[in-house]
């Protein structure tokens, strides 16, 4: 394979993801739903929805990049979230909403760790796998430059015309799916499991190293609590006394502290112990949720300010983890694995805390999210941070 090919793919991989980047409904989508006159239970259903697809073909869709094409199941991603963008312009009704969530959701399923996997095999090919991180930083800082110009132009946009906002992103899903087909194949080693396997053969990876197990667990646990809230910023900021006219700055500051986690994490990571840094992504989502449910203007911004600082860094943290852990064949499976434990925990959370709010108050969804965020430190605490051995070779590493 032409080694400047291959350098070709992380220039690529920049640019797609500065575009996937560029959605234009992220400020205000979930306003969108609540004044097309969706309820909380129905908003929740619809987020939901793009947990469940990915529920199903997550798994299926890696296990297909592990055997044969990592680049053809990423092309069928930008279908899927270009038809998903195209739903979402023309939904008027619950089953049309429902439907384009669905789409989003195949097109998440697609991507979710195939993308990490191929800038990690691209890397390999390249002997330049140690610079991993740092790579997956770059990515997402391109990304999050992507979001903060998507937030600035937004709300803006959308005050002008609602769903002006969905036709941009359609654009931008058509060039995003263009430069798919240009992306290279890298060589690696691709299993030979049957099918029917693959998917046992990358979870018998995981349970190798319990820490690394408990820790995928619990991270994916976590991040589907911390995105129950990142889904109700738009309501609770709205609830809090923000007008929509201002939500286009704060999610700029909200991408932008993203980037800034992004950038910091390598610096942080050299000098912080991997379990202090978990713990203080833990903190954040109890103490997040908590003050999201008080609706206290200052309360929730700061909170999105931290959690913001933390989702720079998520993707990059359990991607550590599991690249140092697993070898390539079984890369895009393990990753989904931890996927569909995100996805499950997802859809369960975001429909108990959206048919709280509707027949309780805001107050109580985000307490019971606070809850779960709580059990989840604690878990951790006793399963991994007191138990993790000095001599686990593999997470002292991180």
């Amino acid at each position: 394979m032409d080694q400047k090919n291959l350098e070709g793919n992380i220039d690529k991989i920049c640019l797609m993801n500065f575009l996937d980047g560029l959605w234009f409904p992220l400020p205000v989508y979930v306003i969108y739903l609540l004044d097309s006159h969706m309820s909380w239970t129905q908003i929740g259903m619809i987020l939901g929805a793009a947990a469940v697809m990915p529920f199903f073909f997550d798994i299926p869709s890696s296990i297909w990049a592990d055997k044969y094409s990592r680049r053809f199941v990423m092309i069928l991603s930008s279908i899927a979230f270009l038809l998903a963008n195209i739903f979402f312009y023309i939904s008027n009704s619950f089953e049309l909403f429902f439907l384009g969530s669905c789409l989003n959701g195949i097109g998440i399923a697609f991507s979710t760790g195939i993308f990490s996997a191929f800038i990690y095999d691209t890397l390999l090919s390249l002997g330049e796998e140690k610079q991993y991180e740092r790579v997956q930083s770059k990515v997402m800082k391109y990304f999050f430059t992507g979001r903060l110009i998507a937030s600035a132009i937004g709300a803006y946009v959308y005050l002008t015309n609602p769903k002006m906002v969905f036709l941009l992103s359609i654009f931008v899903s058509s060039v995003c799916l263009v430069l798919t087909f240009y992306l290279k194949e890298p060589s690696r080693e691709k299993s030979i499991s049957k099918s029917f396997r693959q998917a046992k053969e990358g979870l018998e990876f995981l349970l190798k190293n319990r820490n690394v197990w408990n820790l995928v667990v619990i991270f994916s646990i976590m991040c589907a609590t911390c995105d129950v809230l990142f889904n109700y910023y738009q309501p609770v900021l709205q609830a809090s006394g923000i007008s929509v006219a201002y939500f286009g700055i704060v999610y700029v500051f909200v991408n932008a502290f993203s980037f800034l986690g992004a950038s910091l994490y390598p610096k942080i990571k050299s000098k912080i112990n991997w379990k202090y840094l978990m713990v203080f992504y833990l903190l954040v989502d109890f103490v997040s949720s908590l003050f999201f449910g008080t609706q206290i203007a200052a309360l929730v911004l700061l909170s999105v300010v931290f959690m913001s600082l933390s989702f720079g860094s998520f993707e990059i943290f359990i991607g550590s983890i599991v690249h140092r852990a697993v070898p390539s064949s079984h890369r895009a499976t393990t990753l989904s694995i931890r996927s569909q434990i995100y996805m499950l925990s997802y859809f369960i959370f975001i429909n108990v805390v959206g048919f709280s709010i509707d027949h309780g108050s805001i107050f109580v969804g985000m307490f019971i999210n606070a809850l779960v965020a709580l059990a989840v430190l604690l878990v951790f605490v006793k399963t991994v941070y007191i138990k993790t051995k000095i001599s686990d070779q593999l997470l002292q590493k991180l």
